[in-house]
């Protein structure tokens, strides 16, 4: 992660695995030793969260945005930032149907 946020890269992380209990996001918060209030509660498993990382006054941060997710619950639409540029909307409910529509899981 710090080589992205070195490079000014955002990331998106959309965990839906109901088959195990583990936390992506809270890993790597603790990887990169970022302050306990980024965590998810512990009983969080399903969750989206988008990075952005930026310089302000020469010291390097990171925004992010945490949701729960629940199923059969609509998901949500994440900013993706792009290197040095626009952000991007991850429209996931809409792609997720359309996926649905094109594999006739629907």
């Amino acid at each position: 992660m710090r080589d992205l946020s070195q490079e000014g890269i955002g990331l998106a992380i959309v965990d839906i695995v109901t088959s195990r209990k583990a936390n992506l996001h809270n890993e790597l918060i603790g990887l990169l030793e970022l302050d306990d209030e980024f965590q998810l509660p512990t009983d969080v498993f399903l969750y989206a969260t988008a990075y952005h990382p930026s310089r302000r006054v020469s010291e390097e941060a990171t925004d992010a945005w945490l949701m729960r997710l629940g199923v059969g619950e609509v998901l949500p639409t994440l900013p993706l930032f792009l290197r040095r540029g626009p952000c991007l909307p991850l429209e996931l409910e809409a792609t997720y149907a359309e996926v649905c529509r094109r594999s006739r899981l629907a």
